[in-house]
């Protein structure tokens, strides 16, 4: 069950009333994400379900629609509902999605339908090369205005490390390296495996998983985290320029 004790009957609590809303049309309920493992931080992170359902999803909303003011209440992020055809048919555009869901999830009821879906590196390397470089223009226009925002730039830059530590593990598998699950796990060993200092992601890590404070001042921070994604993304550009992908 849940990695974080704390969570455990939350988890148990919410998959009983989403399996109650949907009745005999639930083909698999699965729990995915930091729920069940040690990034999960009590008041930041969600609680995540992915719902397959035999039906038109569009016939099983109505159902849950009800409840879910209750559920945020509860940390629970919005659920993937879907039906049994859509992770094979949705592998080629979500490959990053899937290959996750299918690294770190518990099925709680039915079907391991995850287990049967097939995943091709081609497209995964494009989702995340595209990911990569979206996600840093954001981030760089972020920074151009993280005087005005304040508090909303630090709450997205913590945002941002996880983004692109979940990232660094798709390139990983990508390279045929270990791709551990927790985000601190994934930072050490992609500044192993590509030989780089990674010291602002561990540092932002840390204060996103409340094991430290922030810095007083922290435009260098933010300056030096925009530095370690540029070398993300060039580890990204190398590894397509080599062929170096495993498939």
């Amino acid at each position: 069950m849940a990695g974080a004790s704390g969570v455990r009957a939350k988890v148990r609590e919410l998959a009983a009333q989403i399996q109650a809303a949907v009745g005999e049309d639930l083909v698999s309920l699965v729990l995915y994400g930091s729920a069940l493992g040690p990034d999960y931080v009590e008041g930041r992170s969600d609680i995540n379900f992915l719902v397959v359902v035999r039906t038109a999803p569009s016939t099983v909303l109505p159902r849950l629609r009800p409840a879910w003011p209750r559920w945020r209440r509860q940390g629970m992020a919005v659920p993937l509902v879907v039906d049994r055809h859509f992770l094979d048919r949705a592998a080629d555009v979500f490959p990053m999605e899937i290959a996750d869901l299918q690294a770190q999830h518990e099925v709680v009821a039915g079907e391991d339908l995850l287990a049967t879906v097939t995943v091709k590196p081609e497209c995964l390397r494009r989702q995340a090369e595209f990911e990569l470089r979206s996600k840093w223009t954001r981030l760089s226009a972020l920074y151009l205005q993280a005087e005005e925002l304040r508090r909303d730039a630090a709450a997205a830059f913590l945002e941002a490390v996880k983004s692109f530590c979940i990232l660094m593990r798709h390139l990983l598998r990508l390279a045929g390296k270990q791709a551990p699950q927790p985000y601190e796990q994934v930072a050490r060993e992609f500044a192993t495996s590509f030989g780089l200092e990674l010291p602002a992601t561990h540092q932002l890590l840390a204060i996103r998983q409340q094991r430290a404070s922030w810095p007083r001042e922290r435009d260098s921070l933010f300056r030096q985290y925009l530095s370690e994604v540029e070398q993300v993304v060039d580890v990204a550009d190398r590894l397509v320029l080599s062929g170096d992908l495993v498939g």
